[in-house]
């Protein structure tokens, strides 16, 4: 039985999310088709223990790496060069998938042959249990695209996205380890070279928000500013080397020109010194301009009117009211 479907679940120290992750993988209708690879990376908790339990009772579907680095992309490197599915995607370990829609999508990737398949989501609220559905907007679910225009309105994301495993392979896909934000590296670079894309209408991944410690909070982006710059850095990279070529080269340069913006959010307003988040803006637009222009044009506006805000030391609060009222104008 072909499998068709590899899942990674980069852990560590996810003894308390861990029990509801991986139940949600252990239908009958499953084994054999999809393969689940646990990578513990250097866990100091329960762990390790946990996803072996998971491997001993269902090793047709589990398959646990242990790790000696606590590294997420080079865990997700590691999955996809031992991948054994046809497609593949990531389910974070404190984040978990509705059973009967894995199934669904399993079924249908038997016989997809999309380089990108987009299914919904549901956000979590971790202080309430509320779910909050993610819907796509003007798709038509079970068409094979091969334009991208689609993506913009509902752009991939770690909690949608599916890839042919062969793609993967085929652009030499790889993340930087050792840093945060590289599932920003992981729903762009590979669209250098996709070529197709399909949308399943599968509510299929539950992800968990509300947590202080995620890497995507005002405060851990202002820690780890380095780090989201190396990242859109490379993205920036690619993108003067002439790589993005194919037919979803717009869209590329619409993601890289979005996180090339939305870094300068976070040197404008996320940093607690303004006066050193204005050094760091400058310094980031002086880049862009000169590596990328174009680039740099498509997020010019923004940057002087971020410069404005900086200089005027205005609050977070202020500036997430003042950007509801602009998108409400």
């Amino acid at each position: 039985m072909e499998v068709v479907l590899t899942i990674a679940v980069p852990s560590y120290n996810m003894e308390a999310h861990l029990p509801k992750n991986l139940p949600t993988y252990c239908s009958p209708r499953l084994a054999g088709r999809l393969e689940v690879l646990v990578l513990d990376n250097a866990s100091q908790d329960r762990t390790g223990q946990i996803a072996d339990g998971f491997a001993a009772r269902y090793p047709g579907t589990f398959r646990v790496l242990h790790r000696q680095s606590r590294g997420y992309g080079g865990s997700i490197n590691q999955a996809l060069a031992e991948a054994r599915g046809k497609y593949f995607r990531i389910v974070d370990a404190d984040d978990w998938v509705d059973t009967a829609a894995l199934e669904a999508l399993v079924d249908r990737l038997e016989g997809c042959r999309a380089d990108v398949v987009q299914t919904n989501y549901r956000r979590v609220v971790l202080s309430t249990g509320e779910q909050l559905p993610v819907r796509f907007s003007g798709v038509e679910y079970g068409r094979l695209y091969t334009g991208f225009a689609t993506c913009r309105e509902n752009p991939p994301c770690i909690h949608s996205v599916t890839y042919r495993t062969g793609l993967l392979r085929e652009c030499g896909f790889a993340m930087q380890d050792g840093i945060f934000f590289v599932d920003e590296e992981y729903v762009i670079l590979p669209f250098l070279q996709v070529k197709s894309l399909v949308y399943y209408d599968l509510d299929l991944y539950r992800y968990l928000v509300g947590n202080p410690a995620q890497s995507t909070s005002p405060a851990n982006r202002a820690r780890y500013a380095g780090h989201r710059e190396q990242v859109v850095r490379r993205l920036v990279e690619a993108w003067r080397a002439g790589q993005a070529a194919g037919p979803a080269r717009d869209y590329y340069f619409f993601r890289t020109a979005q996180a090339a913006g939305d870094h300068l959010t976070t040197l404008y307003l996320y940093l607690p010194d303004r006066r050193a988040g204005l050094r760091a803006g400058r310094a980031w637009e002086r880049y862009l301009k000169a590596q990328a222009p174009e680039i740099w044009r498509a997020v010019a506006k923004k940057g002087f009117l971020l410069r404005l805000l900086c200089r005027g030391h205005v609050s977070l609060p202020a500036y997430e009211r003042l950007k509801r009222v602009l998108l409400h104008r």
